[in-house]
């Protein structure tokens, strides 16, 4: 550190920095408190998900980004066609269906479910051969900018447990199927 250059800016910039300081404190002295403007604060410095507040960005709340049209068929019964839809701080259901939005929209938050509706069935999934029935769900739409074409059915373990655990909020009970 004996270098004379190094020696000579070291007290320049001290010098420098106690004059921007000293300059700060005393403009703030002398002016009156004023709210804060913050429409030069970056956007990722501010809390868009502030409890409380209504105008929430699309995608902020609990939910995905997921619109799901959803035909449910079964031999023995009409059927059944609804959407549900997420939008980060809403969910919503339309048709002639009992399903709580709420529900579907917290279930569809899940990676498991999103995973299976996005990638379907994982290839090296082992299933029981346990009949479930006749149901059949086909699920069309997006999910986080995902198409989604998929379909569940019963027609083994791993279609029941799909229809009954991982998507158990979004998909109506099964016919013939008591809880």
């Amino acid at each position: 550190m004996n270098n004379p250059t190094t020696l000579r800016l070291v007290p320049a910039a001290l010098a420098l920095g106690l004059l921007a300081t000293a300059c700060a404190s005393s403009d703030a002295a002398d002016e009156p408190a004023a709210a804060p403007d913050t429409t030069e604060t970056p956007a990722s410095t501010v809390d868009e998900t502030a409890p409380g507040d209504d105008d929430l960005p699309l995608g902020a709340g609990p939910y995905p980004i997921a619109t799901l049209e959803i035909e449910v068929t079964h031999p023995d019964a009409d059927p059944v066609s609804y959407t549900v839809s997420c939008l980060g701080d809403t969910a919503t259901v339309t048709g002639d269906v009992d399903i709580d939005e709420q529900a579907a929209c917290t279930a569809l938050a899940e990676d498991e479910a999103k995973a299976r509706l996005v990638d379907g069935v994982p290839e090296d999934r082992v299933c029981t051969e346990i009949y479930g029935g006749p149901d059949e769900a086909h699920v069309t739409g997006t999910f986080d900018d995902a198409t989604v074409d998929t379909v569940i059915d019963r027609a083994n373990g791993c279609g029941v447990d799909d229809w009954d655990r991982i998507l158990g909020a979004v998909l109506p009970s099964a016919i013939g199927v008591t809880e």
